[in-house]
């Protein structure tokens, strides 16, 4: 079977591998979109040669094409998607329903073989019908749920006042959960212009560029006393510090971006957590019980009913033959892009 694999720092060749075969409780999916995450962007520039021998890609849909021993309610030309998370299903954390925090856990994707393959071996208890959705748009599944499962641990949002900081996939998602679920003033902040403008087509009312005026401003003018929830999905340093400063008084900050830098507050920018009685929230995958969660066939509700538009987010789309291409537009970073979708 055609693989995508790394071959070096920002390189990634398709090659020739053995095509996998479903063991008991698994189906084999012939994979027909698989999305570029940021983690896929990283860790194809990271130093660490293990991901030169791993096939990335977590964000996938397809057919199923053969199905194992012991699979019950799935059969061969099902359509779907499917949570990439395997917990070990013994422990504390599993037993509890908090299937991100399992330390015994594997990944489709980056512990094992993943969506930038032909054919990919998936737990059924995994899988996600996709009922209408296309496969491009069923590829956002996964992301579409790393917004949901912060934002589900919040109260009602009817008439709230939302900032998301980083209009990346992610933010853009994020936006639109947001103003489905009624929120009054949806601030969006990005240092790219071409990323706002995408911000305020899916729903953001305000936008603000940090490097033309500082976010904190922004809300003092355009908000009263700040915003009742912060999502942060830029991972960048100086927006976890905004995040802190721009939320109200008993407001949430939903920490969800990755940082590849130190954060650093002074003491007096920290204590505003305290002053202001902040719930700051971590939030690591996207999963719950009854595994994968809640989140899955939310997302694949929010998209078939309309709520969640993800068309306009995919702004490249290549064969995996042409993998190589999608990443250089990414590193290059000299046209917008947001969702960069690879197609079989």
């Amino acid at each position: 079977m055609r693989a995508a694999l790394r071959k070096g720092l920002k390189n990634v060749e398709v090659i020739e591998m053995d095509k996998p075969e479903p063991l008991a409780n698994e189906v084999l999916i012939a994979i027909r979109s698989c999305g570029i995450c940021g983690s896929d962007i990283v860790r194809v520039q990271d130093d660490d040669e293990k991901w030169d021998r791993i096939v990335l890609g977590h964000e996938f849909s397809g057919d199923i094409v053969a199905v194992g021993e012991d699979v019950e309610g799935w059969n061969v030309g099902d359509r779907a998607s499917a949570a990439p998370l395997m917990p070990c299903m013994t422990c504390d954390k599993c037993a509890q329903g908090s299937f991100s925090l399992c330390k015994g856990y594997s990944f489709i994707g980056s512990r094992v073989q993943g969506g930038f393959g032909e054919f990919l071996r998936v737990p059924a208890q995994n899988l996600v019908a996709i009922g209408s959705l296309s496969y491009d748009q069923a590829a956002f599944i996964e992301p579409i749920t790393v917004c949901l499962h912060p934002i589900l641990r919040l109260d009602n949002l009817l008439g709230k006042d939302v900032v998301v900081t980083g209009a990346g996939t992610i933010g853009l998602l994020a936006i639109q959960i947001f103003k489905a679920m009624g929120c009054k003033n949806i601030v969006a902040s990005d240092i790219a212009p071409g990323k706002l403008d995408m911000a305020k087509s899916m729903g953001a009312n305000i936008v603000c560029n940090p490097i033309e005026e500082s976010l904190e401003d922004v809300c003092e003018r355009e908000l009263n006393d700040g915003a009742h929830v912060v999502f942060e999905s830029s991972g960048a340093p100086p927006a976890k510090v905004s995040a802190v400063a721009v939320a109200k008084g008993g407001g949430s900050v939903l920490l969800v971006g990755t940082s590849h830098a130190p954060v650093n507050f002074t003491g007096e920018q920290f204590e505003q957590i305290t002053r202001k009685e902040l719930n700051v929230v971590g939030s690591w995958m996207n999963y719950s019980a009854p595994f994968p969660g809640a989140e899955w066939t939310t997302a694949a509700w929010m998209m078939e009913a309309g709520l969640i538009k993800v068309d306009g987010l995919q702004t490249h789309t290549f064969p995996i033959e042409q993998i190589q291409n999608a990443y250089d537009i990414i590193y290059k970073n000299e046209e917008l892009w947001a969702k960069v979708m690879i197609n079989f």
